[in-house]
């Protein structure tokens, strides 16, 4: 079937060389489970499901959340993410769909790359697991950014009732009207899906999340930050789970789907609660904290 110039085949031929092997490799868990993937603690998992109880993001709506950080708890203030990281984020993000959409109509383009808005390195620590003798782990991680919240009903709302039925170039443009103004966005967050963890494969970052919740997350550009907060883990089983944190792990899930495709089933979010943020841009940055300001 053809959209807009190319059909999907040929598309995803020339877009999903690198983002195809990610979503085939999210669906290996099972085919490669084994006695060294697995966390040295106790049992995280009650019938297919989980309940991370080391951050209590109760206080949300204050701006604080709470975190067990090395067995003890801590209680952190919420910062927003800079214009200028969403000015790069977004331009970014639209500059990769008019590429894609270029391509979908004929002409030169190129699919995502690994640096940008998109891939961050996010690191963990605290729990072992049976392959490893040190706790501490870093793992590339699609990053995306958080609807505000009274919003994010509507995007859901749009995506469940066009996933079957959209053209990409639809697709393409919903997208873009998403991403042309940081006012749809919660900048208190950034959100990524656990894609790998089942009870008889977990990652090294689940295991870490599920014992302490802080992160650092580094992305890389020609401008480049580090962004450190704490981490929550989603269970789509969990109904205990507050009512955004659910609406941000289905609207990520759909947007995963929105672009890639169906998947069997739904993923866990990680959503980061965003506490500190680092200018790390080469030769100008040096690595000197913009959020919250230095006294």
């Amino acid at each position: 079937m053809s959209e807009g110039g190319m059909d999907r085949r040929r598309f995803f031929g020339r877009v999903g060389k690198i983002g195809g092997a990610m979503i085939l490799g999210s669906m290996a868990g099972k085919a490669f489970a084994g006695e060294w993937e697995q966390g040295t603690g106790d049992e995280l998992w009650s019938a297919g499901s989980f309940r991370q109880s080391c951050i209590d993001i109760s206080r949300e709506l204050e701006g604080i959340v709470r975190g067990r950080i090395d067995g003890e708890w801590r209680e952190f203030s919420k910062v927003t993410l800079p214009d200028p990281f969403m000015e790069w984020n977004l331009a970014a993000r639209r500059e990769v769909l008019e590429s894609i959409g270029r391509m979908m109509a004929g002409g030169e383009g190129s699919g995502p790359s690994l640096a940008g808005p998109h891939n961050a390195a996010m690191a963990t620590y605290s729990a072992l697991r049976r392959d490893s003798n040190l706790t501490i782990n870093n793992a590339y991680k699609g990053m995306g950014l958080c609807p505000e919240r009274g919003k994010i009903g509507g995007y859901i709302e749009h995506m469940q009732a066009t996933v079957d039925s959209a053209s990409m170039p639809e697709r393409l443009e919903f997208l873009g009207q998403l991403y042309s103004d940081k006012a749809n966005f919660d900048l208190t967050r950034l959100v990524s899906l656990e894609l790998y963890s089942t009870p008889d494969f977990e990652t090294h970052t689940f295991l870490n999340l599920m014992e302490n919740p802080a992160t650092s997350l580094v992305f890389l550009d020609s401008m480049s930050y580090e962004v450190r907060g704490l981490g929550e883990l989603v269970d789509p089983g969990d109904s205990e789970a507050l009512q955004y944190s659910r609406d941000i792990m289905t609207y990520t899930n759909l947007a995963h789907s929105y672009f890639h495709g169906a998947f069997p089933r739904l993923f866990p979010a990680i959503i980061i609660h965003i506490t500190e943020i680092f200018d790390n841009s080469p030769g100008t940055g040096l690595g000197v904290r913009v959020a919250p300001p230095l006294p």
